[in-house]
């Protein structure tokens, strides 16, 4: 009826029944007993939650786990992806595509094939993007974020409301169902900022969208009526950390947008674009206890603006007011930089439990563009140095970090062998 005539579940009335299934003893003992999967969801909530808040911590506790989970496969789906993302990557071998990984995965692909429809499926989903994203295991990556969003919109959520397959009656579960659809719109941008031309799965954020809700509150189960605000008239005030990374999104959308246009060189669309970032990056640092992972968010996005423009030597006359500009940001970006790493607060220092994966891509370009800029030099600039020390140090988290790492040494390579053929040319 879902696809082939919705008009029946929405005019006749009819209650979608959602068939339990039972759950395989070997998923049940991957989860652990009641005490582990409290401490699972404590360690997720204390982590993951405070810079990708879209599982409603209240509704959490208080629908799933007084309840006997072990009987809804959809439940032990949703606390599974907790432990998944939330248990670091093994050391030797370094490898995250772990058992856990699989079997995730596996029952992933048995609860779906189930006809099991919940929220608790899609979230689960989105974690293990959001882990595939983090490991940088692609394109398994790529392709699970593209099946949040087909998910969600069999759902009815991210489309017309006319699709939803049932009536969302309270305002914590309408918040909580479009924090997670905003979820999925940022790991949408971001599983592309790398190589631009990719269609997004998901649609490009209208003006009149609504932007998440107060992330303390709605915590507490609180969503007020009022509090509500579209991405063209956020808040005056305070604004939730997760409203404000919305924002970032739809911005490094409309950059990967340009970047992928024909006319992306003759374009000043990235102008605009620029003094956009820019703005978004002072306030954001111009607060009291500025949110280190969105602005490392922004970073990207304004990186991700220049990165074609970020290794050129001999420039083309049209490009080379951009080239020089893209120059500009990186310095400025470097000496934030510095300074926060100085006073151990972006990168190094910070435990690499609470990071997100966000800012890693604007430290790998950064750390080329000095590299390349200076591959003649003897000695490598203090903040590559630096870049690269943070980089081993959130590898103990997100193996994409080890990744950008060794892209790193194939730049070193390529910049070492390109410096010897000059050589030989003088």
């Amino acid at each position: 009826m879902l696809f082939l005539d919705p008009g029946i579940l929405q005019h006749g009335q009819v209650e979608v029944y959602q068939a339990a299934s039972p759950v395989a003893e070997h998923i049940l003992h991957l989860l652990g007993d009641i005490d582990d999967v409290r401490a699972t969801a404590s360690n997720y909530f204390e982590h993951i939650h405070s810079w990708m808040p879209f599982i409603s911590k209240k509704r959490f506790y208080d629908l799933y786990l007084p309840s006997p989970f072990q009987s809804r496969s959809d439940v032990v789906l949703l606390l599974l992806s907790l432990k998944l993302i939330t248990t670091l990557p093994p050391t030797s071998p370094r490898n995250p595509r772990t058992p856990l990984y699989h079997a995730m995965k596996h029952f992933h692909l048995q609860v779906e094939g189930s006809s099991i429809f919940s929220l608790p499926v899609l979230q689960a989903a989105v974690l293990l993007a959001l882990y595939e994203v983090g490991h940088a295991i692609y394109p398994a990556a790529f392709l699970s974020v593209g099946a949040c969003a087909r998910y969600a919109h069999a759902l009815g959520i991210g489309c017309s409301e006319s699709l939803q397959i049932r009536r969302v009656l309270t305002l914590v579960e309408v918040e909580e169902r479009r924090k997670t659809w905003w979820a999925i719109v940022i790991l949408d941008r971001f599983v592309s900022i790398g190589c631009p031309g990719r269609p997004f799965a998901t649609a490009d954020p209208r003006s009149d969208d609504l932007l998440p809700a107060d992330d303390t509150a709605w915590d507490r189960g609180i969503v007020r009526s009022d509090g509500f605000s579209t991405l063209s008239s956020p808040l005056t005030g305070h604004m939730s950390r997760f409203a404000l990374l919305c924002q970032a999104a739809r911005l490094l959308g409309q950059v990967l947008h340009h970047l992928s246009s024909d006319s992306a060189i003759r374009d000043d669309a990235w102008i605009q674009l620029d003094r956009t970032l820019q703005s978004m990056i002072a306030a954001s640092l111009n607060v009291d206890s500025p949110d280190y992972d969105q602005i490392s968010f922004i970073y990207s996005a304004l990186v991700a603006l220049y990165t074609p423009w970020l290794y050129s030597d001999g420039v083309s006359i049209v490009d080379r007011d951009r080239s020089q500009r893209a120059k500009v940001v990186v310095q400025q970006i470097t000496e934030t930089i510095c300074t926060n790493l100085v006073d151990h607060q972006c990168f190094l220092g910070r435990n690499p439990e609470d990071m997100s994966p966000w800012g890693l891509f604007f430290a790998y370009h950064v750390c080329g563009a000095h590299m390349h800029s200076n591959r003649e030099a003897s000695d490598e600039p203090e903040i590559v140095k630096s870049l690269k020390e943070a980089f081993r140090a959130i590898d103990v988290r997100w193996n994409v970090a080890g990744v950008y790492l060794q892209l790193l040494e194939a730049q070193e390579v390529r910049n070492s062998f390109r410096s010897k053929n000059e050589w030989k040319k003088v």
